[in-house]
C-alpha cells in the first residue's frame, strides 16, 4: 500500500507538471498568434461548404463524381468571395475579382482537376498530384512532358486546395488519399486496357504517390504503377508539426481564433496559398508517420521487391525536405532495381564559396561516399568551380565510378540554389519563370521579380521574393522522365 501511494504521488506530480507546460503552450502560441498574425479576411474565416470530405463523402466514389463535387465548390466560391461583400480590393489580390491574379486563378483551369489529352491513341497514363498549400497548376509542365510522349494525363486537386486558404483548416490527409484512388482508377482507365500506368507528385502529392503506391502492392482494386516519379518528396517532416493541432487548441475563443494559422500573408498568388495553418502541418505530419509504417510492414514482408521504379528529383538545398531524408526515409529501404535519385547542387563558383552553408555540402559529401547504395545517383551541378556551367555527375547502384556529361545548361546571374517550390517549373514558365522568352509579356509573373529596395517600402517583406519560384534546370527532369519512359516502352516491344 505505501509502495503504491509512493509511486501515485511522483507520477501525479509529472503528470501535472505536463499539464500545466502543455496549457501553458497552448496558451501562450494563442496569445503570440493575436498578436503577431495581421487580421483575418473572409478566405480565412470562411469555409466553403461543397468541398469533398466528411459532407460529401459521396465525391469520393468515382472521379467523376468527385469532378461534378468540384464544380460544386467553384460555383459556391464565386458566390460567397467574389460576388460577395467581403471580396478583397486589394489591387493584386487573389479574392479581388478586378485583379489580374483573380482572372488567372478563375479563368484557367489550373485551380482544378484537369486533364490532358494525347494525340492518338494514349500510350498509358499517368496521375499527378501537387503539394501541400498548392494547386494542379504545378503539375502543368510536368503533365505536359508525359502528353508529349503519348500518355493521358489526370492533374488532380486535392482537397482544401485551389480555392481559399481556409480550405486547409479542416481537411484530413485521407481525404486527399481518398480523392487520390478514385483519381487513379479513372487516370488507369483512361490509358486503355494493359497500358502502363504511372504515378507522381510534388511534396505532399509525392508522399500520397509513394503510399498509393505501397498499397497498391495488396490492394488488387487498385490499378499498381509501372513507376513513380516524384518531386521534393515530403518523406520526413520535423516533429514539431505533430503539436499543430494542440497548440491551436484555443481557436474556438473568437479571440483566439488566429490560433489556427501559422502564417497570414496576403493572397497575391493565382495557384499557392500564402496563408498556411496549423491543421495543414498537421496533416503532413500524420500522412508522412503512415507511409513510413506502411513501408516498414510492406519492408518486413518481403514486398518492397514488387515496388514500381521510382525516379526522386531532389533539391541538396530544401527548407522543407532534406536529401537525406528522402534517402533514408525511401530509397535505401527498396531493394535494388532501376530506382534513381536526381539531386540538384548549389552553386559553386569560387568566388561564392565560402557563403554556401555547411549543412548541405555535408549532405552531399555523405551522398558521394556511400559507394554501397542500391539506387542510382545523379548529380547535377558546376562543371567547374570556375564556370556557370553545368553537368551531370551519374553513378550506377552499388558503383563508385562517376560519369560525367555537360548539359549544355549554365547557372542564372545572382541564383545560389534551387529549392523545395521551384523544382516543377520550368524557368520559362508565364506565372513564376525566372527567364521568359524574349518577347513574351505574361499578365502576371511573380518568378522574374528582383526586388532591391529599403524595407517597409512594399506591403510584403523584400524577402518574400527572394526564393526561386522556378528550375532553370527543368531540361533534366524533362529529359530524365523521357528517357525512362523510352525505356519502358523499348521493353515493352513498343516504338518510339
Amino acid at each position: 500500500m505505501h509502495v503504491r501511494r509512493w509511486l501515485v504521488r511522483p507520477l501525479l506530480y509529472l503528470a501535472t507538471v505536463a499539464v500545466t507546460v502543455l496549457a501553458t503552450t497552448v496558451l501562450v502560441y494563442a496569445v503570440q498568434a493575436r498578436v503577431r498574425l495581421p487580421e483575418l479576411h473572409a478566405w480565412h474565416r470562411i469555409v466553403l461548404r461543397e468541398e469533398a470530405g466528411r459532407d460529401h463523402p459521396a465525391a469520393f466514389e468515382s472521379f467523376e463524381a468527385y469532378r461534378q463535387q468540384e464544380e460544386r465548390l467553384f460555383a459556391e466560391l464565386r458566390e460567397r468571395i467574389y460576388a460577395g461583400p467581403e471580396a478583397d480590393t486589394f489591387a493584386l489580390g487573389r479574392y479581388n475579382p478586378q485583379s489580374v491574379v483573380a482572372k488567372l486563378a478563375l479563368d484557367t483551369p489550373y485551380n482544378r482537376s484537369f486533364e490532358l489529352v494525347p494525340a492518338g491513341e494514349p500510350r498509358g497514363s499517368v496521375l499527378l498530384m501537387h503539394g501541400l498549400s498548392d494547386s494542379p497548376y504545378s503539375m502543368r509542365a510536368i503533365g505536359e512532358v508525359f502528353q508529349s510522349r503519348g500518355y493521358y494525363v489526370v492533374a488532380l486537386r486535392l482537397p482544401g486546395h485551389g480555392t481559399l486558404p481556409s480550405g486547409l483548416r479542416d481537411v484530413r490527409w485521407e481525404d486527399w488519399y481518398a480523392a487520390v484512388v478514385a483519381a487513379a482508377k479513372y487516370a488507369a482507365a483512361r490509358g486503355g486496357s494493359g497500358k502502363p500506368f504511372y504515378i507522381g507528385g510534388h511534396s505532399t502529392g509525392a508522399a500520397l504517390a509513394s503510399l498509393y503506391s505501397v498499397r497498391s502492392l495488396d490492394d488488387p482494386e487498385l490499378p499498381k504503377p509501372q513507376g513513380l516519379y516524384l518531386v521534393s518528396a515530403a518523406i520526413g517532416i520535423s516533429p514539431f508539426a505533430v503539436l499543430t493541432n494542440v497548440i491551436s487548441g484555443l481557436a474556438f475563443i473568437p479571440a483566439f481564433e488566429k490560433s489556427r494559422w501559422i502564417d497570414v500573408f496576403p493572397e497575391y498568388d493565382p495557384y499557392k496559398y500564402n496563408s498556411f495553418t496549423v491543421n495543414a502541418g498537421n496533416q503532413i505530419h500524420t500522412l508522412t508517420g503512415v507511409l513510413r509504417d506502411a513501408l516498414e510492414d510492406a519492408g518486413q514482408r518481403g514486398r518492397l521487391a514488387a515496388m514500381p521504379r521510382v525516379v526522386v528529383f531532389q533539391s541538396i538545398v530544401d527548407s522543407t525536405i532534406t536529401a537525406r531524408e528522402v534517402v533514408r526515409g525511401l530509397l535505401v529501404l527498396l531493394p535494388p532495381a532501376d530506382h534513381e535519385l536526381v539531386v540538384f547542387d548549389v552553386n559553386r563558383i569560387d568566388a561564392m564559396q565560402g557563403l554556401i552553408a555547411p549543412g548541405p555540402l555535408e549532405v552531399l559529401e555523405n551522398l558521394r561516399n556511400a559507394t554501397d547504395l542500391p539506387f542510382r545517383v545523379t548529380l547535377v551541378g558546376s562543371s567547374a568551380p570556375d564556370t556557370r556551367a553545368i553537368a551531370a555527375y551519374t553513378r550506377a547502384a552499388g558503383a563508385a565510378e562517376v560519369a560525367k556529361a555537360d548539359l549544355g545548361l549554365e547557372w542564372p546571374s545572382g541564383v545560389f540554389s534551387l529549392g523545395h517550390v521551384s523544382l516543377p517549373f520550368p524557368a520559362d514558365d508565364p506565372v513564376y519563370g525566372i527567364a521568359l522568352p524574349p518577347g513574351t509579356k505574361p499578365p502576371f509573373n511573380l518568378g522574374a521579380v528582383a526586388v532591391r529596395g529599403e524595407s517597409g517600402a512594399l506591403v510584403l517583406s523584400l524577402g518574400a521574393f527572394s526564393r526561386l519560384r522556378s528550375n532553370p534546370f527543368f531540361d533534366v527532369i524533362r529529359s530524365k522522365i523521357a528517357e525512362t519512359l523510352a525505356r519502358d516502352e523499348q521493353r515493352a516491344g513498343q516504338p518510339n
